[in-house]
């Protein structure tokens, strides 16, 4: 990975900042192999850990290998087991969160999930990943089920109560030009949805705590970030701005729900640690960085 020189923080107008965020560290032992291999021969700097996945603790212990990389929480609602069963609302008969976005807000819309059952399991989330020693640097979710109406405000008052300084924003700027696919198409409507949700929730790059989130980018090119959909991505990037690159590398995951997701997992990796992309990144004078540096440099 491309080290980060905090001395060129202090020119920061003459190049872009990007953090390279790996979602999804804790749901398989194969994605969380891949996410390690991302930042030690790549360009990924951070991860979102999510505390209810099922390879939590083998993605704590890889952590432990490479220090240098800044966690954040990954806050769950859907599909995997909730940390807090009992007198919840989360937890169907089968012990299990609602298995889809849908179903979940069919229930919170008929109120049978109680927002005060959603802060505690989130509190409980964040505090598995403190109670190991991580420093939570951001704080995002699967799904992006955090920048609902009512939620939002929810995770935003997390942020402020665990002092984590950053929460992920997911409105993406439609300004890069990219072909017409039907996997494209797919996903302009997810993000537009995702774009009124945010407005709607009254989320802004300025709500925890005076901090500026960066802004978004990956939700067009969600598990499809090939070479060439990631190239698209850093000649976009503008001098003077911090961005945040959302993406979801790893080895096949044997897991059939995850690959039901149909997320090209290897491809993604294969862009992320290729050379080519590493001197795109220094021929283009792109900064990475981490959610922990930036906390520390005037914006």
């Amino acid at each position: 990975m491309n080290p980060v020189d905090g001395s060129l923080f202090f020119d920061s107008k003459s190049f872009p900042r990007l953090i390279v965020n790996a979602d999804d560290f804790g749901i398989s032992e194969a994605v969380n192999a891949g996410i390690a291999e991302a930042h030690n021969k790549g360009i990924v700097t951070t991860t979102s850990l999510m505390a209810v996945g099922r390879a939590f603790d083998h993605a704590v212990d890889l952590h432990r290998s490479f220090p240098t990389l800044d966690v954040g929480a990954h806050l769950t609602l859907v599909a995997e087991k909730p940390l807090l069963k009992q007198k919840s609302s989360l937890a169907g008969k089968d012990g299990f969160f609602p298995p889809n976005i849908p179903t979940l807000l069919k229930h919170l819309l008929n109120k049978r999930i109680q927002l005060i059952d959603i802060k505690a399991e989130w509190s409980a989330q964040i505090e598995r990943i403190l109670d190991c020693g991580i420093r939570i640097t951001h704080l995002d979710s699967h799904q992006h089920l955090h920048a609902l109406p009512g939620i939002a405000q929810l995770t935003i008052n997390l942020a402020c109560q665990y002092h984590i300084p950053f929460v992920r924003i997911p409105m993406e700027d439609r300004l890069i030009a990219r072909p017409i696919t039907f996997h494209g198409l797919v996903r302009m409507a997810g993000a537009m949805t995702l774009s009124a949700s945010c407005l709607v929730a009254h989320l802004n790059r300025r709500m925890v705590e005076g901090s500026q989130s960066p802004r978004f980018l990956g939700f067009y090119e969600g598990g499809r970030m090939n070479m060439e959909n990631l190239e698209r991505v850093l000649r976009y990037l503008k001098p003077g701005r911090v961005y945040e690159l959302m993406c979801h590398p790893g080895f096949t995951p044997p897991e059939p729900e995850i690959r039901l997701w149909n997320y090209n997992h290897c491809i993604e990796l294969d862009a992320l640690v290729s050379p080519s992309i590493q001197s795109l990144i220094a021929s283009r004078n792109i900064r990475l960085c981490g959610f922990a540096e930036l906390s520390g440099y005037p914006r």
